[in-house]
């Protein structure tokens, strides 16, 4: 998943560049983002691997940077772009765009590259090496979240395997994990340090992989740190204080992503392994810090006549339909306990399955409803972008319900009920529970990966 950005400052755009393309996406000339098998995309929601001249996935354990980044590939995605194209495989920021919503281009555009702005960047030619990734190490993880897959979640992939069989962990890895020690990436990172401006980490999960630490260390021992934003999204069920003052106080800024997608029983449903009393002391510990340095950075920034904070923490909430009740209370709680938190309301575009618009229209009025009772105040445009994006066509009856057999089928694996943690659902739901609803949806795609898959065309409804 992505991270948000931690600060709004200024007009990003310089002078010799106020003519961009409507359509210009900064991502390409600055990084790209790899999976933890160490294939290579643009960004995170782009919507196919990077390949070489003959059309093979790239990895970062066989390929270095500098080869994926000037690959024609990536030259050709540029040119599309100072070509105002609209290209296809940014869909997911052209549909979030469309339904007004801030998509990640204009999020990059707009504030990201801000907290870079000291690297002047030409749209017009070709760059050379990027100074910024979103980068993942290891799917290592100590949780199973219902919107993960086997892909970033190693416990994902034990859970995989002990219901399909020894060997089948329902994602391959032909050359290991993209950090392995004897990849390409980790074996030339002392190659790349000196260029980095801004490493964006994502899971697995930071705080339980080592060689995130290492990696930090270093570049704090070498006084690279100091002129580099990190970036990191975190499950909040692991606390490294003392490291992260440490990262803090070294890094040019660190920003910390608190992925936290429910409250109480809908978190623990959301987020398999958690525990939400321990993510809410967590919490408590994240705004002590977070308030600490804001009042530091307060002094600092008079001194200086400088902007941003040295540690920004964040709420970062991935809305589907099975916790939209809760978004109400998460910004009730961050209100009110945690003020000195944002709230990143984000979207779950993928698994398809668990994604708002797909929601029966009956749901989708309910959810609206209990919406229309919170002052959302300066997010109100954030939730009618989620509004706009719900509005669009759902799927029909066929379809949801294979849908929701996806559900079932973890549920039935893991032993839970989802209509005992959301029972408000249940006039929705039930209803699609019929007698031949295992047979026909359940066992009947029980063996593909990780539970149903797109075995089935989506039908939408009133496109």
């Amino acid at each position: 998943m992505s991270l948000p950005p931690l600060i709004v400052v200024g007009d990003p755009y310089k002078k010799e560049h106020l003519d961009y393309p409507d359509n210009l996406c900064l991502i390409p000339w600055t990084g790209f983002s790899n999976n933890p098998n160490g294939t290579v995309r643009p960004c995170c929601l782009y919507g196919e691997n990077i390949k070489d001249e003959s059309g093979n996935d790239m990895y970062v354990q066989q390929n270095t940077l500098k080869e994926i980044f000037g690959s024609n590939h990536m030259k050709d995605l540029r040119e599309s772009f100072r070509e105002n194209k609209k290209p296809s495989a940014c869909n997911t920021c052209w549909i979030d765009e469309k339904n007004n919503r801030k998509s990640k281009r204009l999020t990059y555009n707009n504030e990201v590259y801000e907290s870079l702005k000291e690297v002047d960047i030409d749209w017009r030619t070709e760059p050379d090496i990027p100074f910024e990734y979103q980068m993942i190490i290891s799917n290592s993880c100590n949780l199973k979240c219902r919107s993960c897959t086997p892909s970033h979640s190693s416990q994902w992939m034990l859970e995989h395997e002990k219901y399909h069989g020894k060997g089948n962990t329902g994602y391959d890895l032909p050359h290991g994990q993209a950090g392995d020690k004897e990849g390409i990436l980790w074996k030339d990172r002392h190659s790349w340090y000196p260029k980095l401006k801004r490493l964006e980490v994502v899971g697995g999960e930071p705080m339980y992989i080592k060689q995130w630490h290492q990696m930090f260390d270093e570049l704090i021992q070498l006084g690279y740190a100091k002129d580099i934003v990190l970036d990191m999204s975190t499950n909040a069920n692991i606390l490294l204080k003392d490291k992260l003052i440490y990262w803090a106080d070294n890094f040019k800024r660190v920003g910390v992503g608190l992925s936290v997608d429910g409250l109480e029983k809908t978190y623990d449903y959301m987020r398999k392994l958690g525990e939400w009393e321990t993510v809410l002391n967590n919490m408590e510990i994240y705004h002590d810090l977070a308030t600490y340095y804001k009042e530091q950075d307060v002094e600092l920034h008079k001194e200086l006549k400088s902007t941003g904070c040295k540690l920004n923490v964040q709420v970062s909430f991935t809305l589907s339909w099975l916790n939209a009740l809760d978004l109400p209370r998460m910004h009730k709680l961050v209100e009110e306990r945690f003020p000195n938190f944002r709230i990143w309301n984000n979207l779950v575009h993928f698994p398809d399955w668990m994604s708002l618009r797909y929601a029966p229209q009956d749901m989708k009025d309910y959810i609206s409803s209990v919406w229309d009772k919170r002052d959302w105040k300066e997010y109100e445009g954030d939730i009618q972008g989620m509004r706009d994006f719900m509005a669009q066509p759902t799927v029909d009856e066929e379809t949801f319900k294979y849908f929701y057999s996806k559900n079932m089928f973890l549920d039935n694996h893991r032993k839970e009920d989802f209509l005992q943690v959301v029972p408000e659902y249940k006039p929705f739901l039930e209803k699609y529970i019929t007698k031949n609803f295992y047979g026909s949806y359940i066992n009947k795609y029980k063996d593909e990966p990780y539970g149903p898959t797109n075995s089935i065309p989506m039908v939408l409804l009133n496109e």
